[in-house]
């Protein structure tokens, strides 16, 4: 084997773009191409191999062997070899990106961020930001810094509007840092892309339920629903899982279409009868149909099965408001206080004590007019036997009492 020469390589593979490699002129460097441009990655690691024996010194080589070691799974030994390139040539961008590429790929993100970190990504020519930019923003977001993936990943995105994976890197950033709107055109891009890829579609379904919860607007609340409704109902019907039918109902029932929202949850329920949470999104649907006993029913069934935490109060909170809406304010006042809900339990302690006190003079009105009513009975026989001073008197007194 000769030593290095003045050859380069430029190739792409395995999404990293090897560029201004000095190759030796042996054929065993050639040979290690070759095999990690067919994927065969085993002969490329022991062809590299052969010329790192050779040529310790030489960054590339190290480079390559390390793309390979990572193409044949092996990602610590590929960390090793990548390392050893940068070290040796820590000016070359393309060797940081794909130690930083492989240290994501090893979950080591907070060293994969510091690696790539250092490369200037404005310096970089449109090939290599392409395989920085995900790169980059994955770690980023991972170590804790998404704020400072943003801003590479929208520059990206203009350059490669048609990468499914950079656009959800973005919507995960934005996800991240709590702009579920942007994250939500984001994931949404990135299904467009890649319909095939649940992930995306999940993603997108999720954002948009957290973006319609968060604006105030009913306007956008709806359109965040509708949008994320249609997406969860491709990926419901291509992928009927559990998840994912109750996906499509939650996505209706925030869009406030309920009895949309309730044939998915039917679904759902049809694949797990004993799951809570869909029993409590089916009573909210039964409430807004204003079907108050299926309503009861099911935050039953909920109770019966079992809730805690979060699930609990609501369940508990639903099940007040509907008795409340049915005036059985016993049970709405033991519900609210189940939930915890004291300022509700007052509310509805109240709403008691009016209805009785209501009832009472309800009662009393009644009986007030049954006895007037009585009174003119016994005024119209009096007058039928012709006593007509006696009933005289009494209609005074009937008109009198009327007149209060």
């Amino acid at each position: 084997m000769k030593k290095p020469g003045s050859r380069f390589c430029a190739v792409i593979a395995a999404g990293v773009l090897i560029i201004a490699v000095t190759l030796p002129a042996g054929a065993d460097y050639n040979k290690g191409v070759e095999a990690y441009r067919a994927r065969d990655y085993s002969t490329a690691v022991k062809e590299f191999q052969a010329v790192v024996q050779q040529s310790p010194d030489h960054a590339g080589s190290h480079y390559m062997l390390g793309l390979s070691l990572r193409g044949a799974k092996q990602t610590s030994k590929a960390l090793a070899s990548l390392r050893k390139a940068t070290e040796l040539d820590p000016a070359n961008a393309s060797f940081a990106i794909a130690l930083g590429q492989t240290l994501v790929k090893a979950k080591q993100y907070n060293d994969a961020y510091l690696t790539l970190k250092k490369v200037r990504y404005g310096n970089l020519d449109a090939r290599t930001k392409a395989t920085y930019a995900p790169a980059f923003g994955m770690a980023a977001i991972k170590a804790g810094f998404p704020g400072e993936a943003i801003p590479v990943l929208e520059a990206q995105g203009k350059a490669s509007p048609r990468d499914a994976n950079l656009f959800y890197t973005l919507g995960y950033a934005y996800s991240t840092e709590g702009e579920s709107a942007k994250a939500f055109t984001a994931f949404k891009k990135a299904f467009e892309l890649n319909p095939k890829d649940n992930k995306n579609a999940t993603s997108a379904v999720k954002a948009a339920i957290s973006a319609g919860r968060r604006t105030s607007s009913a306007t956008q609340k709806r359109a965040f629903y509708t949008q994320g409704a249609a997406i969860a109902e491709i990926l419901a019907e291509s992928t009927p899982t559990f998840d994912n039918l109750l996906l499509a109902g939650e996505t209706w029932l925030g869009g406030k279409q309920y009895s949309k929202a309730l044939g998915w949850f039917d679904k759902a329920v049809a694949k797990q009868s004993q799951n809570a949470l869909v029993r409590f999104y089916r009573a909210q649907c039964h409430t807004s149909l204003n079907q108050y006993d299926a309503a009861t029913k099911e935050l039953q069934s909920a109770l019966k099965i079992g809730v805690s935490g979060k699930l609990r109060t609501q369940v508990y909170n639903q099940m007040g408001f509907v008795y409340d809406k049915t005036k059985q304010y016993d049970k709405a006042i033991s519900a609210y206080r189940n939930s915890g809900n004291t300022a509700m339990v007052t509310k509805v302690e109240k709403k008691k004590e009016t209805a009785a006190e209501n009832a009472a003079a309800e009662a009393a009105l009644r009986d007030y007019e049954r006895k007037l009513r009585a009174l003119e009975a016994q005024i119209n026989e009096l007058e039928a036997i012709g006593e007509m001073e006696e009933a005289a008197e009494l209609r005074r007194h009937l008109e009198g009492l009327r007149n209060q």
